[in-house]
């Protein structure tokens, strides 16, 4: 007897992949991969996109917050001189910790940084939204 790919060139009925919902259809099973291939195809073509697009906000939002750094401070949480501040708009401060990641906003620096110590144990993270 001779390789199962033979075997099943010779019977194609016996072949298990030629079966849809329980009936013999070669035709229907290729075109059925087909549609499968294809459906690959667009959602590796889609995340492509949606990964390059995620990256260039990202790139956007660090060449935005480089530009706009005003102070670094000592973390209100970890005590670490990791706070740093950022004037993003007149009116818009942003303090975010580098070491523990605690974050906070405000109009004013001072609104910022009491925003940032009334966050102390809520677990805020603002890495967490940097990964997606």
């Amino acid at each position: 007897m001779g390789e199962w790919s033979e075997y099943f060139e010779d019977f194609p009925e016996e072949n298990p992949a030629n079966w849809v919902n329980g009936k013999f259809n070669p035709a229907l099973r290729e075109q059925l991969n087909k549609e499968a291939t294809q459906q690959e195809a667009a959602n590796s073509e889609i995340n492509n996109l949606i990964a390059k697009a995620k990256e260039a906000r990202k790139a956007k939002s660090l060449e935005r917050k480089a530009n706009a750094f005003v102070v670094t401070e000592d973390c209100p949480q970890c005590g670490l001189t990791e706070l740093k501040t950022y004037k993003l708009e007149q009116d818009f401060y942003l303090c975010e910790c580098q070491d523990c990641g605690i974050y906070g906003a405000g109009s004013t620096h001072a609104e910022a940084l009491a925003s940032t110590c009334s966050a102390i144990g809520d677990g805020l993270d603002w890495r967490d939204e940097m990964l997606d």
